[in-house]
């Protein structure tokens, strides 16, 4: 948004000249009451004029070329701050014919007018963004570089910036809601293609940017647009003594999700710090990484961290093997609620029916919700398919809906199971639509395009928007 609106006589320095004071003090100098009138009318509309021309409103039609042409203009004027307020009213726009204008100066000399510009480029949203952004990505203001990655992560993944220059430009990293499985809602979805270009660039960020806060955030845009030809770049920064790169190289690996990076990482569950060993044990097990169990397993025994021996049980449920069921058996009634949790997905995903009864038994005096949720999805593995209604209906519960969807994803590649979730698809409540919408483009066939052709008409608009999103996500895997 604009600062406010400028008086005329300030506008000289932009461009916009007034006439010459003798001429107007001539055109002002009528003798009758009426002509004095007519006079202060015209000033009062030349007023209102320039204010609308100031605050950027007046640019449709005729004035609206005007307007584009000054602020153009205006882009190369000698005053950095004439040029910093012509990004910012291009940029308030929301027209992507002004991003070549300002691509033009993403390199200004002076900051203000850079920053400025990289805000009003992410604003415009547009593919022509990418390039400028691209170069921005290596200013050498630290603060220049972090918005402009942003920026491309904002384009591929609209509302990860949150804009207005009104208020500070954000991330939403923070605010997203984590989920306990290899699904992540922090990503791209699975048919967007990233510019060739800006892959160059952000690979080039990793083990080139001056700064470890670039490189980390390199990292993470890296993974969150799933750039899987950056697996080398990212193999070899886990390698350096960074804490925070590391781990944001683990979390890129979780969404890359190319199991070949397992074996090279299982060094990290050794690593000093605590956070890295906790996010190699996740990362070994979203990636499926067998050659780790021994190594999982010593740290579920031996590790005085709860935090990571939760990840290392965790990750060996996502690969149980006969041998490893003993270990789930130990924890399923641990005191630590994590661990049960972890243990009886362990379980259920061995489906073998020897462990049925005591699944049920356990579930039966459990008191926690969600041990209870991760044993309603173990039954329901084992094929005790009157367990996922409760699994559904959690969907609806912003504690739960963390959990219940994973693990619905993760069901939902059986069959029957998918066949069990098509009438839910018309639940009375949308959240249970919608995230159904979620699962099933996930783990979809061609049946469910079907299925979900019936709520592109649905009453609320986000449903309809899912199920839209949905089946281009199936149809792009062949469907």
């Amino acid at each position: 948004m604009h600062s406010g609106p400028k008086p005329c006589s300030e506008w000289r320095s932009t461009g916009f000249q007034p006439a010459p004071q003798a001429a107007t003090r001539a055109a002002l100098q009528e003798p009758s009451r009426r002509s004095r009138g007519r006079n202060r009318a015209v000033r009062a509309i030349g007023a209102a004029l320039c204010w609308l021309l100031a605050t950027g409103l007046v640019l449709s039609g005729a004035e609206g070329a005007w307007g584009q042409v000054e602020f153009e203009k205006q882009l190369q004027d000698p005053d950095p701050r004439v040029r910093e307020r012509a990004a910012r009213a291009l940029g308030d726009q929301g027209n992507p014919a002004y991003v070549p204008a300002l691509g033009a100066i993403v390199q200004d000399r002076d900051e203000k007018v850079r920053m400025t510009v990289v805000r009003a480029l992410i604003r415009l949203g547009s593919p022509a963004s990418l390039p400028p952004l691209a170069l921005a990505v290596r200013d050498g203001i630290p603060e220049i570089r972090y918005l402009a990655l942003d920026g491309i992560i904002n384009f591929y993944l609209p509302g990860y910036v949150e804009t207005g220059f009104g208020g500070s430009f954000r991330s939403v990293t923070s605010r997203v809601e984590t989920l306990f499985s290899d699904v992540d809602t922090l990503v791209v979805d699975p048919d967007v293609r990233v510019d060739d270009g800006v892959t160059r660039i952000l690979r080039q960020g990793i083990t080139g940017a001056p700064d470890m806060n670039t490189r980390a955030r390199a990292a993470r845009a890296l993974g969150i647009l799933r750039v899987k030809a950056a697996v080398p770049d990212l193999l070899e920064a886990a390698f350096s003594n960074q804490v925070d790169l590391i781990a944001e190289v683990l979390r890129a690996f979780q969404k890359i999700h190319d199991p070949s990076v397992g074996p090279r990482i299982t060094f990290l569950l050794s690593y000093p710090q605590k956070n890295i060993q906790q996010a190699a044990a996740t990362t070994l097990g979203l990636l499926r990484t067998e050659s780790a169990i021994p190594d999982l397993r010593q740290t579920v025994e031996n590790n005085d961290d709860i935090d990571v021996r939760v990840a290392a049980l965790d990750a060996l449920a996502f690969m149980p093997q006969n041998q490893t069921a003993p270990v789930f058996l130990k924890y399923l009634a641990d005191r630590e609620k994590r661990m049960r949790a972890a243990a009886a997905l362990g379980l259920g995903r061995l489906k073998d029916a020897q462990y049925l009864g005591q699944l049920e038994q356990t579930r039966q005096r459990e008191r926690d919700g969600g041990v209870r949720l991760a044993l309603a999805f173990a039954l329901t593995a084992q094929g005790r398919l009157e367990y996922l209604d409760e699994i559904v209906s959690s969907l609806s519960s912003r504690v739960r809906r963390g959990e219940a969807r994973p693990y619905l994803i993760e069901l939902a590649r059986e069959r029957p199971v998918r066949e069990a979730l098509y009438p839910q698809l018309y639940s009375r409540d949308p959240e249970i639509r919608q995230n159904l919408c979620l699962v099933l483009a996930a783990s979809g066939d061609t049946v469910s395009i079907s299925q979900l052709d019936n709520l592109l008409r649905d009453r609320d608009a986000a449903v309809a928007q899912e199920a839209s999103r949905a089946i281009r996500i199936l149809r792009s895997r062949g469907m």
